[in-house]
């Protein structure tokens, strides 16, 4: 089902570059704005096309179209998709270490507002090449993948805050971003930092996490044998008919006054941990 989704798509993005190229106008009110993009697809030569997802009138997803590297084995697939969560702390850092000035435009207090729409839209898409701009109403849908439980969220933290006032080794300022695979039952397997370098705040919050964990009431477990529907979990994984096998990517922010932020995205996710076997009769849902 999702890779139909993602065949539709795609026939979506070709056919909608086909009306960006011929016969669509700038949806900016502003010139400069289009001066911003012409600077952005002259410096990032590789990128095709950019599609960004608004939702509530804010930048949720973006996907970056590139002409692709070897030839799929799909013949409808013609592009290279990467994807970022842009209302996710993780992503947006990637985003600005690799397509800055991307970012910069993404992130503009005044952007929405100079997008011209027909209706007062909250929710769209904003489709842009190097020569043409417009707005669809169009949006793909990632689904439902791995999240932290939000009722547990702030307990977390507040654990981690607590706890680190009597670390001997204080550091501040540092980020990492964790990737990990939530087994079926909620627990954090094998994971792997994809950002950063500080083996103490890695240490410390997987150490904060399995103290966390071990201090939760008993779980009840249904007649499937999973326990009580995540709500004693700190991290949920995807749900496809069932509890599966997930991914998951964690921000986690160690801030100047010594408080931790943490965020995490479960959806568009690349599997980044070296060396992990995928097990065929368990496989990955992201």
């Amino acid at each position: 089902m999702r890779g139909f989704v993602k065949t539709l798509f795609i026939f979506f993005v070709i056919f909608i570059s086909f009306i960006l190229k011929n016969y669509a106008q700038s949806v900016f009110k502003n010139k400069t704005q289009n001066e911003k993009i012409n600077e952005i697809f002259n410096t990032y030569q590789n990128i095709d096309s950019i599609y960004i997802q608004y939702k509530d009138k804010a930048p949720s997803v973006l996907f970056l179209y590139e002409p692709l590297k070897e030839k799929h084995s799909n013949p409808y697939i013609t592009k290279d998709i990467t994807t970022y969560k842009v209302d996710f702390e993780g992503d947006k850092l990637w985003l600005q270490r690799d397509y800055n000035l991307l970012y910069q435009f993404i992130f503009q207090d005044e952007l929405e507002s100079e997008i011209e729409k027909t209706t007062d839209k909250e929710d769209y898409t904003l489709m842009i090449t190097s020569k043409k701009s417009a707005i669809s109403s169009f949006l793909q849908s990632g689904g439902v993948g791995a999240v932290i439980n939000p009722k547990k969220k702030q307990d977390f933290i507040k654990l981690l805050n607590t706890n680190y006032i009597g670390c001997a080794d204080v550091i501040t300022d540092s980020i990492l971003i964790i990737q990990a695979v939530i087994l079926r039952n909620g627990e954090i397997g094998e994971n792997e930092i994809i950002y950063g370098k500080s083996k103490f705040l890695y240490n410390y919050f997987m150490k904060t996490y399995l103290n966390f964990v071990a201090n939760q009431p008993a779980k009840k477990e249904d007649r499937r044998n999973f326990q009580n529907k995540n709500d004693k979990w700190l991290f949920k994984p995807r749900i496809s008919n069932t509890q599966r096998t997930s991914l998951i990517d964690i921000y986690l922010r160690l801030n100047p006054h010594k408080t931790f932020t943490v965020s995490t995205q479960g959806n568009y996710r690349l599997l980044k941990i070296k060396d992990y076997h995928i097990n065929p009769n368990d496989p990955i849902f992201y």
